[in-house]
């Protein structure tokens, strides 16, 4: 008997096993994208809540553990409640509140002013509650062999590292954001579980800092550079029309600078975004390979170069959708607007024009994120394709965790447009 228990390793041992991630491509996503859009205009844009919750399940159950995929488990309606409750109980009194300032005080009352930088810490509070909350809702959706994710500490404690850190930001021209980002993540993390389990993180801020400097001294670079030389070619006394005589405008020079100004901003904008695409990378890595499961460690193998390449494509998705909106409204409007050149319109006509413009609107705001699936599917395909996990985990041992009761979506996060899906 005693040979038998020193030979025979404990359940717990004798159970664990090595994960492997895959990625599963759903089928259906620029369907999906075209009945997304329909619908979201029939309804007035009441659908999207089902709709993104349809994006979910798909891209759920796209990721694989073992070959089996996640499952997602949200309800459109949870979310459409969310929102309402929100919207009553926050955005509704706000709004309320700011316009009957302006109609009773004056638009340039000091209470308006007063109440507008009141406001300001209680939105950024709400935020960081909202991407808590968020975080913990899709979790406790998100299901795998039966076992469900959870989220069981403080959105209060995260929402005031969350507040406090950010009034940081500009006091350290910007040097407490890799302190800030990992001190947000090992919040989510310890509190992240996996039926009753804990996650663990590691992370500490120092070696962001290196890649860090490079993107911030770049970033210094950049903006001297591009003040540079729009100060060595703007001509202000000759661009400016109401500071100079008549005969004294330059429509040309007007033209030329405001290419200039559009072509050195966009070229400022990339150059960062390519350094600032680096940098993410390091600290996606990073910080998963200081997240460990029950002895199981993550690894990624993301890149500046990948995370660009998506982000290019994602571009691209999102313009083609935005064209896409606009020739659907120029396809509506115009036949109206031609009815009557000379301006001139009969009372049904003019009833007609509105009619047109009021749907081509409608459908201009509908075609707002119309590939957004496709985009999500493309941006979750290459993280998981880049992640691993290192180590093995006892899953026999691994039990349900205690439910949390929550029937209202994350409105806080839809409110504040802060929900990444």
């Amino acid at each position: 008997m005693l040979d038998q228990d020193l030979t025979t390793p404990p359940k717990s041992m004798a159970e664990r096993s090595a994960l492997h991630m895959s990625w599963l491509q759903p089928p259906g996503l620029l369907a999906l994208s075209a009945t997304n859009f329909i619908l979201r205009f029939l309804t007035l844009g009441i659908y999207s809540f089902w709709g993104k919750t349809e994006v979910r399940k798909r891209i759920w159950s796209a990721i694989r553990i073992e070959g089996e995929p996640l499952h997602y488990t949200g309800t459109g309606k949870e979310l459409f409640l969310g929102f309402l409750v929100i919207f009553g109980l926050i955005l509704l009194p706000i709004t309320l509140t700011t316009f009957g300032l302006a109609m009773y005080f004056g638009p340039e009352s000091p209470a308006n002013t007063i109440f507008s930088l009141l406001m300001y810490p209680v939105i950024f509070i709400l935020i960081g509650i909202g991407t808590y909350r968020a975080q913990r809702y899709r979790l406790t959706r998100t299901h795998w062999r039966g076992i469900r994710g959870g989220l069981v500490g403080s959105d209060l404690q995260y929402a005031w590292t969350y507040f406090w850190s950010a009034l940081l930001l500009p006091a350290t021209l910007g040097w407490i954001a890799p302190w800030r980002s990992t001190e947000l993540q090992k919040i989510l993390t310890r509190d992240m579980r996996f039926g009753d389990r804990a996650f663990t993180f590691t992370a500490k801020p120092g070696p962001l800092y290196g890649s860090f400097s490079v993107l911030w001294f770049a970033t210094l670079f950049i903006v001297i550079a591009a003040i540079s030389v729009l100060g060595f070619n703007a001509d202000l006394p000759t661009f400016d029309p109401e500071g100079m005589a008549e005969g004294e405008k330059d429509p040309v020079k007007a033209i030329k600078f405001v290419a200039l100004l559009y072509a050195v901003l966009m070229l400022a904008f990339f150059s960062y975004y390519v350094l600032s695409a680096w940098y993410r990378s390091k600290a996606i890595n990073h910080f998963a390979a200081h997240t460990h499961f029950e002895g199981a460690t993550f690894k990624s193998t993301v890149t500046g170069i990948g995370l660009v390449r998506v982000a290019v494509g994602n571009f691209l998705l999102n313009v083609l959708g935005w064209s896409i909106g606009l020739a659907l409204f120029a396809i509506l409007v115009t036949p109206v607007a031609m009815l009557a050149p000379d301006g001139t319109f009969a009372s049904g006509a003019e009833g007609l024009k509105f009619a047109a413009i009021t749907v081509g609107v409608l459908v201009l705001v509908a075609s707002s994120g119309l590939f957004a699936p496709v985009i999500q599917s493309r941006t979750m395909r290459y993280l998981v394709q880049n992640l691993s996990i290192d180590g093995t985990v006892p899953l026999g041992d691994i039990a349900q965790g205690e439910a949390q009761k929550l029937t209202r979506g994350e409105g806080l996060a839809q409110a504040f447009d802060i929900d990444g899906f």
